[in-house]
């Protein structure tokens, strides 16, 4: 264990001759903090050297060490930092009941069950009927030997051949096509499972016909998952984004999450940083960099040199350049060659957020939720950050001191108390509401408690104030990141199934479907209906970028994207 530089002059400096000059409130309260470090950090040790030990031991073809000791020994404390059981006590609990869910309940056919006469004493008389709703499901095949009518006219020398209805050209239905998509990105299945339930059914198709059927031939569903991405980027004020790992053919990439209420997008990049965000925001089109004021002050903020800020200020100052026309400046920087690519990443940076900003070809959005990621940061006008994600920072500190945890205990409880006062203010929001609730954050933010490591963490909350405040002048967005995440969780129990995408052109398909089957849920249309509908070319169900512009109450943007 090692303790800060500056802790360690600290206990340096006290000697024989100085020590009784220690004994006052404010060293004392500073050595019990170094002792609380020291013993939170003796414990995570402890976790990892026995983690080490056990790994070593099972390499060897031993055993690691039992997760506990005796039926004595209490479990560990538990590593789950969540805090959505603190957000849901917050929440209404909507009753349900049986009888609304058998109300939805789709009636296929109707019996009535009989009492033999036989068992019927003679004074019997009917009562009625006490109706019971039993939900069953058959799957059947329904294989098809169409004879498809051939006609041959020898006048013109030619061959006329009937059609097939529309999706039942090959030698697969748009059931069974719409079952596999459904399987694969509704329900998480791989694909050897699908083929096993498909087998059990009698239905011969080979693995390699499964993994076409998911990669190949989707240009309908590509089409479609543009316009789900381009309506739900216009849908609202706000979106919300996240990321999470990927594997793509082994390598390492990131899958980025964009959502909103209305929408859930998946878009899968080698990187996750500022220019891959706003390449994803870019929605297609030429990412362009504007060199003025507002990205020289970008790049202040960003580190940038100042002689390179006046190099850059001297040749291209109120330019919009694209990529090509940008690289010959950025080449000849007067910067440090280690240096260099990180330089080149945060001045484009900043000419990329300066022209999506002042740019009149497509909306851009206006409100950002995230956690508080820095590649997130400076995008949007107004970036906004998740309540819920600085909870749960707070409850990863684990003080060993009983003192420690009741404070730490009391401050979590005013934290949720205040948090549940802001989703009051969601529903009944006033400029009066909003000054109180200013207020009330500074007051609790400035909380001092002698606990070093709580008052770090509540120093961190109170500085970004305006992120976390953003609520109070824009009461529709919400105040934690959870759409996003469990967007991040679907990818990852995507992963979990299937590890990894092989060919750009499955990543492309996976990211297509899970779009499409995350955004149905959220507009109510049955994924597998809506698979059927497009292999069919029926049209009963609208395109969900439609839909999505519908629910959000707005019309489609007046200007096309490209």
């Amino acid at each position: 264990m090692s303790l800060p530089n500056q802790d360690l002059i600290f206990l340096n400096s006290i000697t024989q001759e100085n020590i009784n000059e220690f004994f006052t409130p404010e060293t004392l309260l500073r050595l019990v903090n170094i002792i609380e470090s020291q013993l939170s950090e003796n414990a995570i040790l402890k976790i990892q050297i026995q983690e080490l030990r056990d790994e070593n031991n099972r390499l060897k073809g031993e055993q690691g060490k039992p997760k506990f000791d005796s039926k004595k020994q209490k479990p560990p404390k538990s590593t789950d930092y969540s805090s959505e059981d603190e957000r849901k006590n917050l929440q209404p609990k909507p009753n349900k009941g049986r009888g609304e869910r058998n109300h939805k309940v789709k009636i296929d056919r109707e019996e009535i069950v009989r009492v033999p006469q036989a068992d019927l004493p003679a004074d019997a008389v009917f009562k009625g009927y006490d109706e019971i709703i039993v939900q069953d499901i058959k799957i059947v095949t329904d294989n098809i030997r169409y004879k498809v009518e051939l006609w041959y006219s020898p006048s013109e020398n030619k061959t006329y051949r009937a059609k097939r209805p529309e999706g039942y050209r090959g030698e697969f239905g748009p059931h069974i096509r719409a079952l596999i998509l459904t399987l694969k990105y509704g329900c998480n299945v791989s694909e050897p499972a699908i083929h096993t339930f498909l087998d059990y059914f009698g239905i011969l198709l080979s693995k390699s016909t499964i993994s076409r059927f998911l990669t190949k031939d989707l240009d309908i569903f590509h089409k479609e998952y543009d316009e789900i991405v381009k309506a739900g980027l216009s849908s609202a004020r706000y979106q919300q984004i996240d990321d999470t790992g990927a594997r793509v053919n082994g390598c390492q990439y990131h899958t980025h999450i964009l959502c909103n209420e209305f929408y859930t997008a998946f878009l899968t990049r080698p990187h996750k940083d500022r220019l891959t965000v706003l390449e994803i925001l870019f929605c297609e089109h030429e990412m362009k960099f504007t060199f003025d004021s507002a990205s020289f002050d970008l790049m202040k903020t960003f580190r940038v040199p100042n002689k390179i800020i006046l190099y850059l200020q001297k040749n291209v100052f109120a330019q919009t350049l694209n990529s090509e026309l940008l690289e010959p400046w950025l080449q000849s920087l007067p910067s440090d060659t280690k240096q260099k690519d990180s330089l080149i990443r945060r001045i484009k940076e900043a000419g990329a957020i300066s022209y999506y900003h002042t740019q009149k070809e497509w909306p851009a959005i206006e409100i950002l939720m995230s956690d508080a990621a820095p590649q997130f940061a400076h995008i949007a006008l107004i970036h906004a950050l998740c309540w819920i994600h600085e909870g749960r920072h707070l409850k990863k500190l684990n003080p060993t001191l009983t003192l420690y945890r009741e404070l730490l205990e009391l401050f979590l409880e005013k934290f949720w108390d205040f948090y549940k006062e802001l989703n009051e203010y969601k529903v009944e929001n006033s400029p009066e509401g909003a000054r109180r609730l200013e207020q009330e954050f500074d007051y609790l933010f400035a909380t001092k408690t002698g606990y070093g490591d709580l008052d770090e963490r509540i120093l961190r909350i109170a500085n970004n104030k305006q992120e976390l405040l953003a609520v109070l002048e824009n009461p529709e967005i919400p105040l934690h990141n959870n759409a996003a995440e469990l967007g991040a969780r679907v990818q990852v129990r995507k992963r979990d199934v299937s590890l990894h995408t092989i060919t750009p052109e499955g990543t492309k398909a996976q990211d297509t479907f899970m779009t499409i089957v995350q955004t149905a849920k959220k507009l109510g249309v049955n994924p597998i209906a809506y698979f059927y509908d497009r292999f069919t070319q029926c049209h009963v169900i609208d395109p969900l970028g439609v839909l999505i512009h519908k629910m959000a109450g707005v019309p489609p943007p007046t200007t096309q994207f490209r």
